[in-house]
């Protein structure tokens, strides 16, 4: 069976006999922009740099070899089948389970506060679905100011929400920025983000049967809880799932009748929320300390165990640190602070 290397991803996969190479694409889980699948609107076009190919529309044969200096030639993947091993260029491929982030402007649905600081936004994308978007829970999105300013935060909304989209955003009076995104959604009727984004996401149907997850949020970090937890319990998966919310005050836990609900109707989902300044909390009857601390106290091993954290990272590398002396490894860990706060380890 041909073979096709797509030179510009350092990847190759087989092509069954008689497949066109969009054809071959798509049984490998891969993506790419089409249309009308027969030549004629020519959005499938690649770069076809070694190998035979025949195309059956616009009609050519094509035979490149590796030991001539032969440019390469342009050739549609919905029309065009391997004769021999190929090697291709394709720009804008997606890779299985790789979600294609677009820029959308967003209804403005509803604004609610929730605490002191923090506002509770609702947003709706597009009717139309080429102007909609897919994300997987817990990954995040940008909101883009007028100006070109762009700032993020986690969907608290799980995939399973369709068109609405929710975020926990707040507000920082001392920063130029905060006050701009609070003012704008405020005061307008729509805004433009950008999504999804981030590496951090769980994807309900990859998930094991055995295993217990561990969701550690500080502060606002809970929407990316949030996400997660509404998407396994939407899909009724009944994994164990342990909720550490951490804040400084009690005041700053913004949603906690909420996982209470969840740990009240899923004997599946624990939820432990910790205050770090207990003696600012007047009338805190719950656990008090660090996030790291409450964890550790709880877990003696982790085996099985998948912990997603959010959170500044000085606290997500003192969890990571903690768990890995009691054997933990740090593959199981997942956080977007290791794509943005990368730790030196020289």
């Amino acid at each position: 069976m041909p073979r096709i290397e797509i030179e510009n991803l350092g990847l190759s996969l087989e092509a069954d006999p008689g497949e066109t190479l969009l054809q071959s694409l798509r049984r490998n889980g891969y993506r790419m922009r089409v249309s009308c699948r027969n030549g004629v609107c020519e959005i499938c076009e690649v770069q076809l740099l070694q190998g035979e190919i025949r195309q059956h529309y616009p009609e050519k044969h094509l035979q490149l070899d590796a030991d001539r200096a032969q440019p390469p030639e342009m050739v549609l993947a919905c029309t065009c089948r391997p004769l021999s091993d190929i090697r291709v260029k394709i720009e804008g491929l997606r890779r299985p389970g790789e979600l294609l982030v677009k820029k959308l402007l967003c209804s403005i649905t509803a604004i609610e506060q929730l605490n002191h600081d923090v506002y509770r936004i609702r947003l709706l994308m597009p009717a139309t679905a080429s102007l909609s978007a897919e994300y997987y829970a817990g990954q995040y999105l940008d909101i883009c100011l007028p100006d070109g300013r762009k700032a993020s935060f986690s969907i608290a909304s799980a995939p399973d929400s369709g068109r609405d989209l929710e975020l926990h955003i707040r507000h920082m009076p001392e920063s130029e920025m905060s006050n701009a995104i609070l003012r704008h959604l405020q005061n307008e009727s729509g805004v433009e983000v950008e999504l999804p984004k981030g590496d951090c996401y769980l994807r309900a149907q990859t998930l094991s049967a055995d295993t217990r997850l561990v969701m550690a949020a500080a502060s606002t970090g809970f929407a990316q809880v949030k996400s997660v937890v509404e998407h396994l319990l939407a899909n009724q998966y009944a994994n164990p799932i342990y909720i550490y919310w951490g804040a400084r005050v009690e005041a700053d836990i913004y949603l906690e009748e909420l996982p209470l609900q969840w740990a009240a109707e899923h004997p599946s989902v624990h939820f432990v929320p910790v205050v770090s300044e207990p003696e600012n909390s007047p009338g805190w009857q719950g656990r008090t300390g660090l996030l790291p601390a409450a964890i550790l106290e709880d877990f003696t091993d982790f085996d099985g165990v998948e912990i997603f954290t959010s959170g500044s990272p000085a606290m997500v590398y003192a969890l990571l640190d903690a768990c890995e002396e009691r054997g933990f490894q740090e593959s199981a860990m997942h956080s977007d602070v290791f794509a943005y706060a990368p730790r030196n380890k020289s």
